[in-house]
Order: structure tokens, then sequence, then C-alpha cells
């Protein structure tokens, strides 16, 4: 509620006179079917549609069988074949979740959408390109915190349209359903199935089927791009790792990703143990469920009932009883995914991993982040921000709030970007790596309120120059007609080195051959491509490094945090950080004086 608060507020008091009609005017993708884009696929003949663009556009294609029922929490199964030519007009169902901002869904925030039978993709390509064209695939994959989020608000017609390549977008299954990992589903079944990281095999069974299907789209199999960004970013770095996925894409562009993992005691064991594991892992929630049957004793279920008797009492639940305890009116929700199972993805942190070339598929890679990624988190979060009149978000401490955001974000390039393109270069030096930073922040700014400052080059705000208005259709005032040029720039060059990567396996100087010339990035030279606009400091690269070890340094000589504060960004930054708790140092942190003070009961407090 904050946060509609927070977009309503500011749309009619600072942002609305200024936003694009275009912007706030384009509606849903719609089709007709027209028969020229009859295609055939390894289940039957589809029928597309033309977008306004011009490109070829195929919705809602079941890439596998509904993962419901007894095939819930399992991994997925092929799709049922069709005969008759299928209409693919429409974008299929979205997969459970909340409603949010971020869901393109009218629903009220924190309402209940979706369906357990979502596995479905979009394919985009150009106008006219038939099957024999070959030309490269790009696969995005949405972010959201693995809770939220679908394929729908990444329209890709302009795209491919534009830069000569295929888009595949698709859906897979999100937070308790996709991500879950228990004993009791363990018993008597395969070792995918028994894996827990059902989301993950899902992508790679999207992938299999591009790799089956996409030369009748006009793709080439051999060359295909994954990209994603934010939670999408960090299952990239999953299926970069996992032996399931070998030979299924041939390069990965990571955005705002990071490569963290959980444990399955983490993953499983109660939140009340020493060692806790997650406030919504499969034992929080199975107890949660129980609760919930009035039919049933939770102690004498969990201490009597058999393997089998559980799971069966698991897949009989309703998708809103699955979804009851983990509510959210923000959408989004905390809860553990990729899992070190020792099938789908090994049994090891994937920084071991990366410092082995044998033990992960290897391949060009393009990994970055953004400038300020924690400031949105910062401004949802409502611990370091007001409302002037109710409604206009102001920073209460800017300095503090800017220190806050500078060691989160840091933390978050340290880990993400640079700590794996460092053992990747270390152990193959041979591997073509590329780095970026999203700097661009051209946005409104007044007295009612400051959007540099409040926001910056915020987490996901790069989306928009790659795809059009998705953080900036929430926020008035991001885009505004003053700064239209420059964004319409930035956008697209930065579209031409994505192209560049899908082509050549590199950025280069973009698919056009136009852009400035991109470098390699090596640990004696961290070269890092900064995307701005000429508002700005303009697209250039500059070598600049950080490292988890820079970021603790400085974190041991900060002087102007209370010590709580402190201590609990010590948390936040190497503890409860999504799967990398490995960072966590316990004489680190007594060192920063937080002995006597217990550590998990602090997660979150930074943020």
């Amino acid at each position: 509620m904050r946060w509609l608060v927070l977009i309503v507020g500011i749309g009619f008091i600072v942002g609305g006179l200024f936003m694009n009609r275009r912007d706030v005017d384009e509606g849903p993708l719609t089709l007709v079917a027209d028969m020229s884009t009859l295609r055939d696929t390894d289940t039957g003949p589809v029928v597309g549609g033309i977008s306004s663009p011009g490109a070829q556009v195929w919705l809602g294609i079941p890439y596998a069988a509904a993962p419901e029922g007894e095939r819930r929490w399992r991994a997925p199964a092929p799709a049922q074949p069709w005969l008759r030519a299928r209409e693919s007009l429409v974008y299929g169902e979205v997969c459970p979740q909340f409603a949010s901002r971020l869901s393109a869904s009218s629903a009220d925030p924190g309402t209940l959408i979706g369906s357990e039978d979502c596995l479905s993709l979009n394919v985009f390509a150009p106008g006219g390109v038939e099957a024999n064209a070959a030309l490269p695939v790009m696969v995005f994959i949405h972010g959201g915190g693995n809770t939220i989020g679908s394929s729908i608000p990444y329209e890709s017609s302009a795209f491919v349209q534009e830069q000569g390549v295929l888009m595949v977008t698709l859906n897979y299954r999100l937070g308790a359903l996709g991500w879950f990992s228990h004993a009791a589903l363990r018993e008597g079944v395969s070792a995918e199935d028994a894996s827990g990281n059902f989301a993950l095999l899902d992508m790679i069974a999207a992938l299999q089927w591009v790799q089956d299907n996409i030369k009748s789209f006009g793709g080439d199999p051999s060359r295909v791009t994954v990209f994603g960004e934010s939670a999408g970013g960090r299952n990239i770095y999953g299926l970069l790792a996992s032996p399931m996925a070998k030979n299924l894409f041939h390069g990965a562009i990571v955005q705002s990703g990071f490569p963290g993992t959980f444990t399955r005691a983490r993953a499983e064991k109660p939140s009340s143990s020493p060692q806790p594991g997650h406030p919504n892992g499969s034992h929080a929630l199975a107890s949660a469920w129980l609760e919930q049957d009035e039919t049933r004793s939770e102690t004498a279920v969990l201490n009597q009932m058999s393997a089998a008797e559980l799971a069966s009492f698991l897949r009989g639940l309703s998708t809103a009883d699955i979804m009851a305890p983990l509510a959210t009116a923000g959408g989004m929700y905390r809860a553990p995914a990729l899992f070190r199972d020792g099938v789908v993805l090994p049994k090891e942190p994937l920084t071991e991993i990366f410092s082995d070339p044998s033990r992960w598929n290897r391949m060009p890679l393009m990994i970055g982040g953004n400038l300020d990624e924690m400031k949105l988190f910062l401004v949802l979060s409502g611990r370091h921000t007001s409302n002037l009149l109710g409604v206009i978000p102001q920073v209460d401490d800017p300095a503090r709030y800017e220190l806050l955001n500078r060691y989160h974000s840091d933390a978050w390039k340290a880990a993400g970007v640079d700590l794996p393109l460092s053992l990747i270069s270390d152990s193959s030096p041979d591997t073509a790596l590329f780095a970026y930073r999203f700097d661009w922040n051209n946005m409104r700014k007044n007295w009612l309120v400051d959007l540099p400052e409040l926001l910056g080059a915020t987490h996901a705000l790069e989306l928009d120059f790659l795809f059009g208005p998705l953080i900036s259709r929430l926020v008035p005032g991001v885009f505004h007609a003053g700064n239209n040029g420059d964004r319409e720039a930035l956008g697209s060059t930065m579209r031409d080195y994505w192209a560049g990567f899908a082509y050549n396996g590199r950025p280069g100087s973009g698919r056009s051959a136009s852009q400035p010339a991109w470098p390699g990035w090596s640990v004696e030279e961290p070269n890092l491509m900064l995307l701005d606009g000429n508002e700005g400091q303009g697209v250039r690269s500059e070598a600049i490094s950080v490292t988890v070890e820079d970021v603790k340094q400085r974190l041991s000589q900060e002087t102007s945090l209370p010590e709580r504060l402190r201590c609990a960004l010590y948390v936040d930054l190497f503890l409860d950080n999504n799967g990398l708790s490995e960072q966590f140092d316990t004489r680190e942190y007594q060192d920063l004086g937080c002995g006597e003070i217990p550590s998990w009961p602090l997660a979150g407090l930074s943020r």
C-alpha cells in the first residue's frame, strides 16, 4: 500500500504534467491471427500475429505441461501436443503470485493472481523473417525476486525490428511453487524431481524448446544468448553452473544478478535453529500449512506422517492455501531459491564452481549492474524516507541514505560482477568477458522531489532502455519530455551493444559497428563500460573494480553509523544476502564491536 500511495502521490502532485503521453496511452499487446505466421513446433502448429512495429509475434506457447496436482513440485513434463493450428495471440497465464505494480495486472496489490498452468513462452521475430533466416536468438529471463513477475512487461517487437534478432520471453514457477526443498518430496522420485529447483528446471525446459523449435521461427539454435535482470540474472548464474543446461545456450548477459545459492539446511531447517533455516523455508511453510488444516494436529503430522503421506497432503493443498502464509501487500517476498542439490546445481557455492573451468558451462559473458542498485529498495522499505503531505517521498537523512546506498550497491557490484569475473578470468583467461555499469539518472529534480537523490540509476531502470517504459511508467518524472532525446540515444546504444553480443559473442562497437569500442575485462584490466547519457558523462570505458574485501575494509573503518546499524549492515551485506553467506566471517563481525549482538535478528534493518 505504501508503494501504491507513493506512486499515486508523485503522479498527481509532481510528474503528471510531464509524462509522455505515449508512455501513458500504450496498452497491452493485441494481435490478430495472420496466416503468414503459421509455424510448426514439436507439439503442434502455431499461428501468431503482426504487432504494430511490424514484428511477427507468437504468444503463450506452452513449453511444458501444467505443473499442478500430482505434477506440482516435480520437474517439468512435456507439453500435451495438439493437431490443429493453435492461435498464439495472447500471453499465457502468469504463475501464482501476489499482484504488484510490476505484475502487469489490474488487480489490487497483494491480491493472489495467476495459475499453476503457466509454463509458456513468447517468440518475437522481425517482420518477414522465414524459417531459414538463422538469426541470433536472445532469451530473456525476467526478475522479481523469484517471487513475482512474468514475461508480459517485456514486449520485444521494437527490439527485434531494430536489431534483427529473435527474442524469446518466458514464464517460470515462482516462490514456494518454484523453489521448494523438503525431504518428504525426495522419497521414491527422480533426482530432478527431488532437487527443489523446479523453476530452474522450467528455464532449462524452455531452453530445450528453443533448441528443438526455434529454426521454424527463423532463429539459429547454435547462437542463443540468455539474458536476465535481478533474479533473472541470478538464475542465469545457476544455468551457467548447471550440468543440465550444457549446450543449450552459447552466451550470457547478467544484469544486476549475483551468484547466490542456498544449502538444503538453510532451505529446510526450522527458523528457530541455532543456525536458522529461512523464515520462509520448507519447515516454516509446512508447519503453517498444517496449522491451517483444522483436521490435523501439527505435532502428530510432523512426527508421525510418512513421507508419502506428507507429500500427498502438500500436493493436495490449493494454490490459495500454499500462498496464504506468504501474503504481502507489496507482492514480493523473500524466499530461498537455487538449492545446492548436487544434481541441478552443484553442492558447492558457485564461487567454487566458477574457479574451475571444467565445472561450468563456459561461454562469453557480459555482466553488469546499476550505480544505485539499492535506492529502489531503500525507498520501498520506508525506514529512511518520509512522505511530504503524506504522499511525496523525501529522504530523511541524505548523507546516511547515500552512505547505505553506496555500501549496498558496491557490495552488489563486488559480489555480482567483480567476484565472478575475477574467478573466471583467473581460471579461464581465454574466456571472453565484458562488464558494464548503468549510470543514467537524468530525471526530474525540483523543490518537491529530487528523483536523482531518491532513485538515481536504480535497480531495474536499465530495462526501460532495452524494452520501453517499466520503472518509468510507475514513477512519473523519471522519463519526461525534457530528457527524451538523451534517453532515446542511450537506449539505442544499449540495444546495439546487446545485439552485438548476441551476433558476435562480444558487444564490440555494437551490431552497427558505430558505437565506442567496448573493451574486454580481466583482473589486470577491469574495464567497465559506463552507460550514461550525453547529459551526463556519456558512454565511456574506465577501469573500476570493487571487491568484497574493499567493502569490508571500508565498513571496518566506518564511524558515522550507530553501532547497531553498522552491525546490521554487515549482516545484510554478508550473511542474509540471498545465498552468499559464505562471505560472513564471525571474527570480522566481532571486530566491528558486534560480538554481543546476535547476528540473525538484525537481518533487514539496514535495507
